[in-house]
């Protein structure tokens, strides 16, 4: 879906749910203390636009960014979008338990284009930078 010389956006396999991707750093570290400073720095606007992107590619209620590092040593972060029809105890972190139940690979890449487009207008269009990162 996404890819630059640092990072990669992608329907991942075993998680080929609709609105489910890996954000994975192209390059090796092991976690969060591993990332160099340019990693560290695209990270941040990266997943900011494709946070906004899943927001237009979506109509669900919250999108989340998971990171763990346990089970795959290489760091990624789970990328998802929570529908209306998740259960209160099936959301945050507990959305993964439904993985299995909710995979369905064709589903899943047909969603990609939609996202790429949103992502990519995002991209095109300058951010200014706020002074002193103000809110």
């Amino acid at each position: 879906m996404f890819r630059d010389d640092d990072w990669a956006c992608e329907v991942a396999p075993g998680f080929e749910v609709p609105g489910w991707y890996f954000l994975r750093l192209r390059g090796h570290a092991l976690g969060w203390a591993s990332l160099d400073r340019p990693e560290l720095t695209a990270f941040g606007p990266l997943v900011q636009d494709l946070m906004g992107a899943l927001e237009l590619a979506f109509d669900a209620p919250a999108r989340y960014l998971m990171t763990f590092g346990e089970a795959y040593p290489h760091f990624h972060a789970v990328v998802t979008v929570r529908a209306d029809d998740v259960p209160p105890e099936s959301r945050s972190g507990n959305i993964l338990a439904l993985r299995e139940s909710r995979t369905d690979r064709d589903a899943a890449v047909a969603r990609v284009p939609a996202v790429r487009a949103a992502l990519a207008g995002i991209r095109d269009t300058a951010r200014p930078s706020p002074a002193g990162g103000g809110r």
